[in-house]
Formats: C-alpha cells, structure tokens, sequence
C-alpha cells in the first residue's frame, strides 16, 4: 500500500486539484494524509483521505507527523500544488516491486498543460539547459537514471528507509529533501530511480517576482549546502551561475582595459547566447508567440544572475528557515 503525504499551510482549490487526481489513480491500494496549520470546513471528504492539524510547521516537521502516521509500505510525497498523472502509483509500484535493490523512484515534476500564461513562462525557463543544467529531467521527462538527490514534489520511497534514518531533518527548509537523499544514499550506498514514467504535473510561480524568489531560495540552501554536505552537492555545474554572474560584472572593465583580449574574452557570452537563441526556438514552436520568448529568454538570464548572487550568499551563511507566506483570510499563499 502506498500513503501519499502531501504537507500544506492551507485548504485551497489548488490543493483539492491535487486531491481529485490523488484519488481518481488507477493502482487503488493507497491512502492520503493531508497536514494543514489548521482545521477548515471546506475540507475534501473522502474515505481515502485523512486530515491531521499540525499547527505552523515546516514541511519537513509535517511530512514526520505523515510518515509516523503512516499505513502504507511505500510513501509517496507530493506538495499540494503538484498532482500526478493517472498512473502514477501503477508505474511506481511496477518499479519498486520488481526492483527490490531501489530504496526509492521519482520522476519529473511538468508544467501542467492548464496554466496561465506567466505560469507557462516559469515552466520554460525551468525547462531550459541554461537555467537547470544537468538537473533538468526533473522538469522535462527524460532518460532513465539513477539519482543521489531529488524533491519531495515528487518522490517515492520505501518506509523501512524513512524509518530507519529517522525521516527528515527539520534543521533545513528549504533543502530538507536533499537533506533527506543525502541521509538515504550514504546509509545505504545505493541512489533512488528516476523514471519519465512516474509523472506530476507543478504549478509554476508566476513570473518575476514569485519566481525569483523561489529561485533565490534554492540558491541559498544549495550554497550552504555544497560547503555542508559536499559529497551530494559540491558539484561544478551549482557553482556555474556564480562564476557567470562575477563573469558578467568583469566584462565591461576587461572591454575598456584589454582590447586586445575581447574576442577571447567574450567566447562564453557568444556560446551562451547561441545556447539561449535554440531556447527561443523551443520556446515559439511551443507558444508561437515572440512575447513568450522575450520574457523567457530575460527570466532565464535574471534567473542565471539571482542564483548565482545567492548561491555565494549561501556559501557564506546558513540559510534562514523562513516558511512561505499565507493570507488566511482568503485561504491563498502570498508572492505565488
């Protein structure tokens, strides 16, 4: 049986979306835990669904109380703003039961097909090389793979697993996930399994303001973290952005001080716009719109900047648990 946890502040339509496409799998041997801050009485009544109120907590202290409450061998993690494909828990269960060496399987988190313009925006420049480097399968389906460190957007693992390394860290948000993968692949030396097959549909930040934050956040985590925990994240292409960024704020002084040298110098700029125009091209073939490749092409360049600024700011500090900000009243989440 498979429990899916799926940590959220607030009952929202948003999170009902996710419950709808949670309860309408093909593989039935499943429940949900659903944790909130607190109560609301427009909850989703399902003999399949459960509700615990956690008060104000952080998702990883959630997905704990989840985990302890637990039926199912397999826990499947969702956030609330990501719903999966019908088969889902089928292609998990395939997997896992078939593979009894994988401590656990994910798959890649799509752009839903319904969003909104600005949505749609954020999607592409997630789905481009440029802004996920060698982590894009996680938002465009991609090659088989064996992974040391992924979300809980969509991630799949054995119960024994969670229970033997004590579930989450709740000294990190955001991050408790790589935390978590960090903890699962050195105890038991082997990496959990990424299948295009196993497919959840995200919800996007709107572009820029609710984007950039998100993209700062992981920045700043993943900069503490490649100093904390090295042997997961001390990876070149996390340190790209940075050198890009400083790259960025050299060029006009070498321009002034080293003509000699601009050609040289400046192969990486003329590599990288190469490298965004083919994104451009992907992008019309999707949108047929030229407005649509204007503003992804200028938030996969914002994006590259503010990541790389933050990702110096969390090598230097520990990044601060700050939870995301909710309007109560209008049961809506605050900046996206």
């Amino acid at each position: 049986m498979f429990s899916i946890i799926i940590p959220a502040r607030i009952d929202s339509e948003v999170l009902k979306t996710t419950l709808k496409s949670c309860l309408n799998q093909n593989y039935k041997d499943f429940e949900i835990l659903v944790i909130l801050d607190f109560d609301s009485e427009n909850l989703l009544i399902d003999s399949k669904v459960k509700y615990f109120i956690s008060g104000i907590k952080s998702p990883g202290e959630k997905r704990n109380l989840g985990i302890k409450n637990a039926s199912g061998s397999y826990i499947a993690f969702l956030d609330d703003d990501a719903y999966p494909d019908i088969d889902w828990l089928k292609n998990a269960y395939d997997l896992l039961k078939n593979n009894e060496d994988y401590v656990g399987v994910c798959g890649p988190s799509v752009t839903p097909p319904n969003s909104d313009y600005l949505e749609k925006i954020g999607g592409y420049i997630f789905e481009s090389f440029l802004t996920s480097g060698p982590t894009k399968f996680r938002h465009v389906p991609s090659k088989h793979r064996l992974v040391d460190d992924y979300p809980t957007v969509n991630l799949i693992l054995r119960k024994e697993v969670l229970d033997n390394i004590g579930g989450f860290d709740n000294n990190y948000w955001p991050g408790e996930d790589t935390k978590l993968c960090h903890d699962i692949t050195l105890r038991y030396g082997k990496k959990i399994y990424y299948s295009p097959l196993l497919v959840v549909y995200h919800k996007r930040r709107t572009i820029f303001h609710p984007h950039l934050i998100q993209v700062t956040r992981y920045a700043t985590h993943r900069g503490y973290f490649a100093k904390k925990f090295p042997k997961t994240s001390l990876k070149i292409s996390y340190f790209i952005p940075s050198f890009f960024t400083i790259y960025l704020l050299l060029s006009p002084f070498i321009f002034l001080f080293l003509p000699k040298n601009t050609f040289i110098y400046f192969i990486p700029l003329y590599i990288y716009t190469l490298l965004l125009s083919i994104d451009m091209v992907k992008v019309y073939s999707k949108s047929s719109s030229f407005a649509a490749c204007l503003l992804t092409a200028f938030g996969i360049l914002i994006s590259n900047i503010s990541y790389g600024i933050f990702f110096i700011k969390g090598l230097a500090s520990k990044p601060e648990l700050i939870l995301r900000e909710v309007d109560f009243i209008n049961e809506k989440y605050i900046k996206g």
